[in-house]
């Protein structure tokens, strides 16, 4: 037995240590979102159990208003993600392309205003929505999500267009094109690592958020799902089925775009680095 052979499985066993830590949770949450609700609380709490029932997630769209949570939020992420996508874009590329004063120092501000937690726009973005009527709106809420996001979005895309040569623009130019068909049929096309990771940040923040959308939507019927999920939480009872199932259908979004689109995610987190 050789010394790498030794050190591969070392790696190997830590490795699948680390997946359990990381799997176990997610399924525990599957594993009690599909327990009847009457074997929940009954001991011996079993691990690996074959009297599965879709009794909570019947309930769940039955009994809630969870498909209004769930449109709330699609429409709340698919339009953090077209504003995220489109102002990014263009302003990497601006950064990118054109020269002015002071252009390094406005990336770099971006960036750093990244870092500062969202809840301290909280309350100014409450003064300035409510004054422009745009609390309980999606267009509020979606612009909210895009002043967290769009900061490292920018960066990102910026990154990007900078390994984007700009000879293949100028070659369009030579040919007649104008500088936004040569930025819609040239760059774009290579920017588009970028842009899809610009896309699922974008919609990850927008879908996972709680602080912004529990504190502009104060209307029930614009809850989004992370708020309405908070809903099952009562003060005589939990109703964990129920709080299981949903963070279940909740997850599968995410992971489906981050599952498809990965490549695309890791490329641009790359190049923003």
């Amino acid at each position: 037995m050789n010394l790498a052979f030794v050190q591969r499985w070392i790696r190997f066993l830590a490795i699948a240590v680390g997946m359990t830590f990381v799997a176990f949770p997610l399924y525990w949450m599957l594993l009690t979102a599909l327990t009847p609700r009457e074997q929940l609380f009954r001991p011996p709490f079993q691990l690996l159990r074959f009297d599965l029932s879709l009794e909570n997630i019947i309930e769940l769209l039955s009994a809630t208003e969870f498909l209004v949570y769930l449109m709330n939020s699609m429409i709340v992420a698919a339009g953090a993600v077209v504003l995220n996508v489109i102002a990014a874009t263009f302003a990497g590329y601006a950064l990118s392309r054109y020269e002015f004063r002071l252009k390094h120092t406005v990336a770099q501000g971006t960036l750093l205003s990244y870092m500062f937690p969202p809840i301290l726009l909280a309350i100014p973005l409450y003064i300035l929505l409510s004054d422009l009527g745009l609390r309980n709106s999606y267009i509020g809420l979606i612009l909210a999500h895009a002043s967290i996001s769009l900061p490292l979005n920018i960066w990102i895309m910026w990154q990007y267009f900078q390994i984007v040569p700009v000879s293949l623009e100028e070659a369009a130019w030579v040919s007649g094109a104008s500088k936004l068909r040569g930025l819609l049929q040239v760059c774009l096309p290579s920017a588009l690592p970028g842009m899809m990771s610009v896309a699922i940040f974008a919609f990850a923040l927008s879908w996972n958020d709680f602080a912004f959308a529990f504190i502009l939507q104060t209307d029930t019927s614009m809850y989004t799902l992370p708020v309405g999920l908070a809903t099952f939480v009562e003060r005589t009872a939990i109703h964990w089925g129920m709080i299981m199932s949903s963070s279940a259908l909740i997850s599968i979004p995410t992971f489906a775009m981050v599952f498809l689109l990965q490549r695309y995610l890791i490329s641009g987190l790359g190049i923003a680095r």
